[in-house]
């Protein structure tokens, strides 16, 4: 993967592709390769959902240094603050979208890449969900959603355009 640190849209694409299939073990365990290198060592249980690490490790693989957070929340309210023109509502390839699988769209309950826009829906890489559960599904799985499930959406600084 060193050959892809070239701080790309391509490379974050690329890499969270290379990832799709990836899932934690034991099954319900939040044990996971993302949670290891975010948390630096081994880690399982409830307190470690991990959308939001795969989705640091992916971008970090790429060579991008994201604010380090575990919570979509308070990576979201960082841009919100530090970034606010980075903070978008229409989206591209390699934003990171956040969802409230309410559809009220007032919290960020999980996060995934946008490899994808087709009208109203797109098409996001997603690690942690799975079939039976959107937002705590165990596995990195590309996943269709409903605009109307997005909170807000950031977008990194690409040196490419989208």
């Amino acid at each position: 993967m060193t050959a892809l640190k070239a701080k790309t849209r391509a490379a974050v694409l690329q890499i969270a592709e290379w990832q799709l299939g990836v899932v934690e073990m034991p099954s319900g365990s939040n044990k996971v390769k993302y949670n290891t290198a975010y948390y630096g060592r081994e880690v399982s249980g409830g307190a470690y959902a991990w959308c939001m690490a795969f989705v640091w490790w992916v971008f970090r693989e790429a060579g991008f240094s994201l604010y380090k957070t575990a919570s979509c929340t308070a990576f979201v309210n960082r841009y919100k603050t530090f970034a606010p023109s980075q903070v978008v509502t229409s989206y591209k390839p390699g934003d990171i979208v956040f969802f409230d699988f309410s559809g009220r769209r007032k919290k960020t309950e999980h996060v995934g890449i946008v490899v994808g826009v087709v009208g109203n829906t797109i098409l996001t890489i997603e690690g942690n969900t799975g079939n039976g559960n959107d937002a705590n599904g165990g596995a990195v799985m590309k996943r269709r959603r409903d605009v109307s499930l997005i909170t807000c959406g950031v977008r990194p600084s690409y040196p490419d355009p989208a």
